[in-house]
């Protein structure tokens, strides 16, 4: 009996929010290397990065300008990404922000720009994804959510007061989010890192706020330490892990050291 032909290996898809830095930029990079189409939505114009990324990949690459806090935003987005792909393997919300100082001194403005990204983004990206996400997902072969929370969110931090509330608020809203869409094939998983070495992390550092020391590993995380744990929640040993919120942070957490 002849051989059955060889099929072609199809490029899975991703969504990145926030890809065009930092653990998000990590992430697209990552995905690329290995084989996936990727939509990168960020606030943030084109740069020449993502532009000259873009040649290099061909139609594997996207960027498409979003801002996660509004809703009108975010669905003419996911309307482009359906436009070309009838379904969605994975949604990485990786778009953050974050101002720095005490709680009284916190504006209204800041804090509606905290919450607005931070919480509020990717609940309107996972309600704005789930048609693709749900088509052709099962129970046995689920799509991915994989949401950028934060050790913040875990153990408050002075300084960061509001920023460590949305991610807690994240936190929950992972585990809701994990059981509510189990059934239809969507499961939903959280990263939590300490300090990492990204831009956002160094246009804050000072001030009120202190980043944390050298984790007992001796370093602070790098943007693919985080990488490597989201590609661990994409991957088919995570098929049945839901609804966690994983610490990446070195064991920053766990005890805390005088300095």
């Amino acid at each position: 009996m002849a051989d059955d032909p060889i099929r072609p290996i199809m490029s899975k898809t991703a969504v990145v929010t926030g890809g065009s830095s930092g653990i998000g930029r990590s992430t697209v990079e990552r995905l690329l290397s290995e084989g996936w189409t990727v939509w990168n939505l960020d606030l943030n114009a084109e740069s020449a990065a993502d532009a000259a990324r873009r040649q290099q990949d061909g139609r594997r690459y996207r960027f498409e300008q979003c801002d996660v806090s509004q809703a009108a935003s975010v669905k003419n987005a996911f309307e482009q990404v359906g436009a070309e792909h009838s379904t969605l393997d994975a949604l990485i919300c990786s778009a953050g922000a974050v101002r720095v100082g005490s709680l009284e001194e916190h504006t209204p403005e800041q804090v509606d720009l905290i919450l607005g990204v931070n919480v509020k983004g990717p609940w309107l990206c996972v309600r704005e994804a789930l048609p693709l996400l749900r088509k052709d997902a099962s129970t046995i072969n689920p799509s991915r959510v994989v949401i950028l929370g934060s050790v913040a969110g875990i153990r408050p931090k002075v300084g960061a007061g509001f920023y460590g509330a949305s991610k807690a608020a994240l936190h929950v809203l992972t585990g809701v989010l994990a059981v509510e869409l189990a059934p239809s094939g969507v499961i939903v998983n959280a990263v939590a890192p300490a300090s990492v070495e990204t831009p956002m992390m160094q246009s804050v550092a000072g001030g009120s706020y202190k980043i944390s020391n050298d984790s007992p590993l001796g370093r602070i995380a790098q943007p693919e330490d985080v990488t490597d744990v989201i590609m661990f929640y994409l991957g088919d040993a995570a098929k049945y892990v839901n609804g966690t919120v994983l610490p990446v942070d070195g064991g920053t957490r766990a005890a805390f050291v005088k300095r």
